[in-house]
């Protein structure tokens, strides 16, 4: 353990895309009790019958391939908080050996944060690959960015020592874009890798029953909601359209997507449209300073004379929650459903 980081360094970087956010790199924090669970093999019970078992999941180039496993991982390394906590959520924590990407445990949700604490090395800082193959892992889930030359390299790399992986497919920006169904089979398919089908399907079909109450109790409504999503603090402020999860949940749940083939809007676009409702992306360094940004963009000259501000529905949104949020996507199809229909649902909060 030696061999891990523990210099400080600052580290900021904003892609409008929400394909990463802006963080601080922290030092890594060990916990050696927690590590020594993982000393010797841990046998965890499951139904062999499942197994082998396979999935087809991308790989480094894009491309998608089959993966085969003959019993659930033991040994996992997960890359970002939706990866964490998907875990978390299907009942595998204790089984996560490393889990980097959470700016501060306090943005975990409340009901992982005591598994999540017990998680051996956890923080922001992202471990080197020599590190991580110290560890052993039989598992590292992951975005895109993971598996590259710059980080912890290919998928091929990994599969050759032994080591299963799993890449949230929407952070590979596929032409089909962010859409609700990648989330789903993200679950799924990790479900079905653990022998968690129906804890996985639980979760799935909670979030399927939300939109679907959602779309039957709006269904008669004479005018559907008209939305923005917005992200940044410039002169051409960032869209977030039809190819992302944001832009899809809209839709989905009975609103009108303005902008939507647009990646950047201006002012005199945004008095145009004048939207019912604008969803304003907050990435997770300024979650924070929530407060304060939507003090600053209620203020920005170009809303001043907007429906949606005069009616006080400008909605802070969470990048975890619509960027490859895995288990939070459910906090994204309430967040915008209390944002297009006030009046109907309410505000489930920022987390």
């Amino acid at each position: 353990m030696q061999k891990l980081w523990i210099g400080l360094s600052v580290i900021i970087s904003l892609l409008l895309s929400g394909c990463t956010s802006s963080y601080f790199k922290l030092p890594v924090q060990e916990n050696p009790e927690a590590l020594k669970r993982f000393d010797k093999p841990i046998q965890y019970s499951y139904d062999a019958a499942h197994y082998p078992t396979s999935i087809e999941n991308l790989k480094t180039g894009r491309t998608f391939e089959k993966q085969s496993f003959s019993k659930p991982p033991q040994r996992i390394v997960c890359v970002w908080q939706n990866s964490i906590e998907t875990a978390i959520a299907l009942g595998v924590g204790d089984r996560i050996v490393a889990g980097m990407g959470v700016f501060s445990p306090q943005y975990i949700k409340k009901e992982y944060r005591t598994q999540y604490e017990n998680i051996p090395i956890k923080g922001i800082e992202n471990l080197d690959q020599e590190t991580i193959l110290m560890l052993q892992p039989d598992m590292i889930i992951g975005w895109y960015s993971t598996f590259t030359s710059k980080y912890l390299r290919s998928t091929d790399f990994w599969h050759k020592r032994g080591t299963g992986t799993y890449i949230a497919v929407s952070s590979a920006w596929l032409p089909n874009g962010q859409i609700l169904e990648n989330e789903f089979n993200d679950i799924l398919n990790l479900g079905k890798v653990f022998d968690k089908s129906e804890k996985a399907e639980e979760i799935v079909n909670a979030m399927k029953k939300e939109i679907n109450d959602v779309v039957n109790n709006t269904r008669k409504l004479k005018k559907r909601p008209r939305a923005l999503i917005l992200a940044g603090m410039g002169k051409q402020l960032g869209i977030y359209g039809e190819n992302s999860l944001a832009g899809d949940l809209v839709k989905r749940l009975n609103g009108e997507l303005l902008a939507a083939d647009q990646k950047s809007i201006s002012a005199e676009q945004i008095i145009e449209y004048d939207p019912d409702v604008i969803f304003y992306l907050i990435g997770e360094t300024r979650y924070k300073d929530k407060d304060t940004i939507m003090q600053e963009v209620y203020a920005r000259r170009e809303f001043q004379h907007l429906t949606c501000t005069k009616n006080k529905r400008i909605v802070a949104l969470p990048l975890n929650a619509i960027y490859t949020p895995g288990v939070r996507t459910m906090d994204g199809i309430k967040i915008i459903a209390h944002g297009l229909y006030p009046d109907l649902y309410p505000d489930p909060g920022f987390f």
